[in-house]
């Protein structure tokens, strides 16, 4: 799950749609989506109608002139935690106009400011992150934010939750205030392949520095682009390192971004959230 982002066309605002079937009931609902108002009792065919129209009406569907994927949300928020850490002052329209959830509007007013300030935060000479790395390959395991308080991963059978913060790696469990179970500076990870079907592979967690170990049933795993879909690896050591990173680390969340609030200044219509 993660950020998207859409701005409407202008077809209908000049004239260039087909005839809508409930002109008189037409209107852009708060979220900035086309609707039509509907009495208590009117039946759904009116929607369904509507719908229909709404989805060839110009050559727009739906009348989105834009709809673009920014990124995850464990991503989309350590950006947000980069602008922080460049200062909030520097980004006083960002701070006020990047969603914090699945919703919400920016006019293309704030939008041309926004992309003035993505402007400045590119020129940075580079970010300060905490990663969680494989000890054997040198390779980013996990990237999380501060928003997450650490977590990347979390098992709704068992309440663990597994993270790092500057300290190191950790296993918390959340149904009992995520209290801390297991923490190590230099982790080790071993799969125990179950012998049983019906009974998930299990994972052996090893504190390098002391011998202490811990069982979960939710593992560190990295998913890897292959010709074919993807695999999954299974790192055995890892650790917490502090890098510095060109801000062109987070292109596949500033393109975006630049993208739709351009697409807002041009249209003139608002970004919306979704």
């Amino acid at each position: 799950m993660g950020l998207d982002a859409s701005v409407m066309c202008t077809c209908y605002q000049t004239g260039k749609t087909t005839p809508c079937p409930y002109p008189d009931d037409f209107y852009i609902d708060e979220d900035g989506f086309p609707a039509i108002r509907m009495g208590e009792f009117e039946a759904t065919a009116k929607s369904d109608e509507f719908d229909a129209w709404l989805a060839s009406c110009c050559p727009h569907a739906f009348m989105d002139y834009a709809t673009i994927y920014i990124e995850n949300w464990n991503e989309y928020r350590a950006f947000v935690d980069a602008l922080g850490q460049v200062g909030w002052e520097h980004f006083p329209t960002l701070k006020a106009q990047l969603p914090e959830e699945n919703h919400g509007l920016t006019p293309a007013d704030r939008a041309a400011k926004a992309l003035d300030e993505l402007a400045y935060f590119k020129s940075q000479n580079g970010i300060s992150k905490h990663f969680l790395v494989n000890s054997e390959t040198n390779e980013v395991v996990q990237s999380t934010s501060q928003q997450e308080d650490g977590f990347f991963n979390w098992d709704g059978r068992t309440g663990l939750r597994l993270g790092y913060d500057e300290q190191g790696f950790f296993i918390k469990d959340a149904w009992d205030l995520n209290r801390e179970l297991f923490r190590a500076a230099h982790v080790g990870q071993k799969q125990l392949a179950s012998e049983e079907l019906d009974r998930p592979d299990q994972y052996e967690f090893t504190d390098l520095d002391t011998g202490k170990q811990f069982l979960s049933s939710s593992p560190v795993r990295v998913f890897k682009r292959a010709e074919f879909g993807a695999t999954q690896e299974y790192p055995s050591r890892m650790h917490v390192e502090a890098r510095v990173v060109d801000t062109d680390y987070f292109a596949t969340i500033i393109d975006p971004l630049i993208q739709i609030f351009t697409v807002a200044v041009e249209t003139g219509n608002p970004v919306r959230w979704s």
